[in-house]
């Protein structure tokens, strides 16, 4: 576990998060997998009271726009650490469900190295790595900046031709007409409150 990783929880700051999986293993490869991941998103939601700005979910990594500002109570700070606790256990605990159902109806996760993952002992199955990237987002041109990133990731990657196409992105809900399954916090004003 790293000892010298900093976050830094400043009132008003979006929190731009980026998660990997385990050795950049695709457990998120799936549709189902990627269903579980936005439950989890929304379970914790809830659960913690902070808010959504975006999200892209891709095969082996995650990119999150947190605001950890209580939607009841604007002037109340959730620890980003307390934000990723909760995501990261909850998606762990029932991703580790899915793809272990998956196992058992097909002998195989659809990869080697999943597959090779899915006869680990149980106590060394990790989904996420240990370390990750957190950026406190300032201005509403870096917003934009993390948001457009978000959309064109699996575009860049070659999963969808267009951001639209990709149903596990904040995409649909910014930028269509038509919602997403996901919605987000965020009405576009700035500062965000």
């Amino acid at each position: 576990m790293p000892t010298n990783l900093q976050r830094y929880d400043e009132h008003g700051h979006i929190h731009f998060l980026t998660v990997s999986c385990y050795r950049r293993m695709p457990f998120f490869g799936n549709e189902a997998v990627r269903d579980v991941v936005v439950r989890c998103m929304c379970e914790s939601r809830k659960t913690l009271g902070f808010q959504w700005f975006g999200y892209v979910i891709m095969p082996e990594h995650v990119h999150w726009l947190i605001f950890p500002n209580m939607r009841q109570d604007p002037n109340r700070l959730i620890p980003i650490s307390k934000v990723l606790l909760s995501l990261k256990t909850s998606i762990a605990r029932q991703v580790k469900s899915q793809l272990r159902e998956q196992w058992r109806e097909n002998r195989t996760l659809g990869m080697p190295s999943l597959d090779r993952w899915a006869t680990m002992k149980a106590e060394k199955k990790p989904i996420w790595t240990t370390l990750g990237i957190d950026f406190n987002v300032r201005s509403f041109d870096k917003l934009k900046e993390k948001l457009r990133y978000c959309h064109a990731n699996p575009v860049k990657r070659g999963l969808v031709d267009r951001p639209e196409d990709w149903r596990w992105s904040s995409y649909r809900f910014y930028e269509t007409s038509e919602r997403s399954f996901f919605e987000m916090d965020w009405d576009g004003s700035w500062p965000p409150s």
